[in-house]
Formats: C-alpha cells, sequence, structure tokens
C-alpha cells in the first residue's frame, strides 16, 4: 500500500520532496509522469501534443488506479490529476494520507519560468495559468488529508512536516 500520495499544483515541489520523502522513509518513489512515460514510451508532453489532454488524462487516471492498487511507497501526482472526477473521487476514498503541497502562485510561476517541459504551459497564456491555479486550489484541498505549506521551507524542512503529519494520521 502506499505510504501517502502528494498532490499540488505543477511547480510545487512534489517530486522533489516526493523523492525525499521516499528515501527518508525508505520506501520506493512512483511519479504518475513518470509511469506514464514508462508505460507508453512518450512524454506526456508527446502524448499532449500527438493525442490531446483527453488522452492524456484517460492515461493518467489509468496509472492512479494501478497506483492505489498495487504500489507501495510514496506517490507523485501531475498538478492535473485533480481535474477528472473520477480521479477526485479516487483519490478521496483512498486509504492513504493524501498529502496537498501548498505553495503560493507567484512560487510556482517563479519555478516553472522558461519550463518548455510542461505541456499545459506552452498552450495556455500567463492569465489562463493563473485562472488554472486558482481552479484547482479547491479541488487539492477536497481531497488532501492535510496540507503542507511549502513556502520558505527546504524540501528536508517539508519531509519532516509531512513525516510528522503522517504519525498522526
Amino acid at each position: 500500500m502506499l505510504t501517502a500520495i502528494l498532490v499540488g499544483f505543477m511547480g510545487a515541489g512534489k517530486t522533489t520532496v516526493g523523492q525525499a520523502l521516499a528515501e527518508s522513509l525508505n520506501v520506493p518513489f512512483y511519479d504518475t509522469d513518470a509511469l506514464i512515460q514508462a508505460q507508453t514510451q512518450q512524454t506526456p508532453g508527446a502524448i499532449f501534443a500527438q493525442d490531446g489532454e483527453a488522452a492524456f488524462r484517460e492515461r493518467e487516471q489509468a496509472v492512479l488506479q494501478q497506483a492505489l492498487g498495487e504500489a507501495q511507497g510514496v506517490l507523485a501526482t501531475g498538478g492535473g490529476i485533480v481535474e477528472q472526477p473520477e480521479n477526485l473521487q479516487l483519490l478521496k476514498s483512498a486509504q492513504i494520507p493524501v498529502v496537498y503541497l501548498d505553495a503560493r502562485f507567484g512560487t510556482v510561476a517563479e519555478r516553472l519560468m522558461g519550463d518548455t517541459t510542461r505541456p499545459i504551459l506552452a498552450e495556455k497564456s500567463f492569465q489562463d495559468v493563473v485562472e488554472l491555479y486558482q481552479a484547482r486550489l479547491a479541488k487539492y484541498q477536497q481531497v488532501a488529508t492535510f496540507v503542507q505549506p511549502v513556502e520558505q521551507l527546504t524540501p528536508d524542512a517539508i519531509v519532516s512536516a509531512i513525516q510528522q503529519e503522517l504519525e498522526d494520521v
């Protein structure tokens, strides 16, 4: 069974924190984007470009379902995992702590500046990304077992805080 699932907007630090958390807990680390790429031999960007966002979200849902059923360790999800109602239900009903890494928009914007690997950024204006961020906030909070702020904290400090929370869950 998974130890924790990390959700949050792109650039919040899910992969970085997830890897550090898994290492600290001595469990495997999984990333939904990497799992999709391993299964399809295509990057998320290539899937978005060739097949569209809906096709990517289908693959993402299948990977989430599979991970919930089979994986052991820490799972970092893509920022858009909360876009599908089915995924919201899967995350809410999972008997696994869901950690929302809460980063302010200014922080993620700074981290994402110039990042060409994220397909959503390539096709949206800055204002669209602001609106996307705002629309997803409530969804992240809806599925979260607890919220972990990331502002002014190192990955190690975030991991320590998450471990404290996991002990209390």
